[in-house]
């Protein structure tokens, strides 16, 4: 049996409860300063997905004059206000990162940019449980590409295939997997997971149990 050393969480929908404030931010942003109105079912297919990505489609889709960074800094001043004041964690999931990082190297390892992540770590509290937060804006190629699971594990000093992921993205578990960690998803739309456990704070337990396995 596969003897596991650490653990590699996703951050948004995983860890931080924030996509529904992402989809408030991009929601506002596109009805205030571009006129567009999108809802959250157009929005939904976007999670797990970077900002880049998002406002790419958006200018080429609509012909906008704005840049890419434009768009996203206009979206990120929204997120982050929201963030500040209704950002939360999902139930129990800061009692389980407590007792894992207590005991085992954990990790970070989201599509969000530096900028968002280093708003929402640290207003959600994790940053009690790692300094270790691998993000889109740290490598060239973003999830699906294992890039980011890599360099999380490189940055713990293990190698990703003693490594269990938690995600709950199409992109994040794709690139867990060509990481080469084991994968646990939270929802159907990990669609390669090694298992699934639909309750955030009982996949981390989960994770808990199998690492002091090995």
């Amino acid at each position: 049996m596969a003897r596991f050393l650490g653990l590699l969480c996703d951050l948004d929908g995983t860890l931080a409860d924030t996509e529904p404030q992402h989809c408030s931010a991009w929601l506002n942003l596109l009805e205030s300063s571009y006129g567009l109105h999108y809802d959250e079912h157009w929005f939904e297919q976007w999670i797990g997905t970077s900002d880049r990505t998002v406002a790419d489609w958006l200018i080429r889709e609509h012909g906008l004059s704005s840049s890419i960074d434009e768009m996203i800094a206009g979206k990120q001043e929204k997120f982050h206000a929201i963030v500040r004041t209704e950002g939360s964690s999902f139930p129990g999931v800061a009692a389980a990162l407590a007792e894992i990082s207590a005991a085992f190297p954990l990790a970070i390892a989201t599509n969000s940019g530096r900028v968002d992540a280093g708003v929402v770590v640290p207003a959600l509290g994790l940053d009690r449980f790692t300094d270790t937060v691998v993000t889109a804006t740290d490598v060239v190629h973003l999830k699906p590409a294992p890039d980011i699971y890599l360099l999380a594990a490189q940055r713990l000093g293990l190698p990703a295939a003693a490594c269990i992921a938690i995600e709950d993205s199409t992109p994040g578990g794709a690139a867990a997997k060509a990481a080469g960690c084991y994968l646990i998803g939270l929802n159907d739309k990990v669609i390669h997971a090694d298992e699934w456990c639909t309750d955030n704070a009982a996949a981390l337990r989960r994770a808990l149990e199998m690492l002091r396995e090995g």
